[in-house]
């Protein structure tokens, strides 16, 4: 994927015409990450936008004891890091290459005055972000009200997506663990009894959805 591409299936970019999407890539630049490496940390300035072209990030908060929790997964096709770009202030996050990743970045000052004259594409970036404030209030409510094999359901169908019978996922059990603020010892024993039921299949960094039936009962009976 390249950055045209990146802009024309976006839901924030894709409104763009050809003419606008070259005026916003002039100040636009390429950023290569290793697997492991921090982009930015909590705090650090907002002065970039970025899009996902290859590879994973992974949105996280870090607790004072050191535990982690994921927020937030972007794949290939998604932007992320506009929050602190729209308001000046510090990084609400932090964000990390789960693999070798390539990104395009549009610095503030660029995006800003490109948005000013296009109140239609601000629009579409609020309704971008009232998403991402539904995502952290529904981390808050399941971890409330929902046990964890419902909540551990409901993340693996939040990644597998919609209309999917079976589908692999490259992650690894750890990683869920991160997603879910819980233990990973927690989230073994429970794929292991799902492995064993026929729902899902285990690998290294790897799982397959076997019934994503299952999982969606699963995740509805929890409460």
């Amino acid at each position: 994927m390249n950055a045209r591409e990146l802009f024309r299936q976006h839901p924030f970019l894709a409104a763009l015409t050809d003419d606008e999407a070259g005026e916003l890539l002039k100040g636009a630049r390429l950023r290569r990450l290793q697997a492991g490496e921090t982009l930015f940390r909590i705090d650090d300035p907002g002065d970039m936008m970025f899009g996902v072209l290859a590879g994973c990030i992974l949105i996280v908060v870090e607790s004072e004891d050191g535990k982690e929790l994921v927020l937030n997964r972007h794949v290939a096709g998604e932007i992320f890091g506009e929050i602190a770009l729209l308001d000046g202030k510090g990084r609400s996050a932090g964000a990390v290459a789960y693999e070798p990743a390539e990104l395009v970045q549009i610095d503030r000052a660029t995006l800003l005055a490109f948005l000013r004259l296009r109140p239609d594409a601000m629009l579409r970036m609020v309704a971008l972000l009232c998403g991402r404030l539904r995502r952290v209030t529904h981390l808050v409510e399941d971890s409330t009200f929902l046990d964890l094999p419902a909540r551990l359901a409901k993340q693996l169908l939040a990644l597998v997506g919609s209309g999917e019978a079976a589908a692999t996922l490259r992650l690894s059990q750890n990683d869920l663990a991160r997603m879910l603020g819980v233990s990973r010892e927690a989230v073994a024993k429970q794929l292991g009894q799902w492995r064993d039921a026929g729902i899902v299949a285990l690998g290294r960094r790897r799982l397959i959805v076997r019934n994503a039936r299952a999982l969606a009962e699963l995740s509805a009976d929890g409460h």
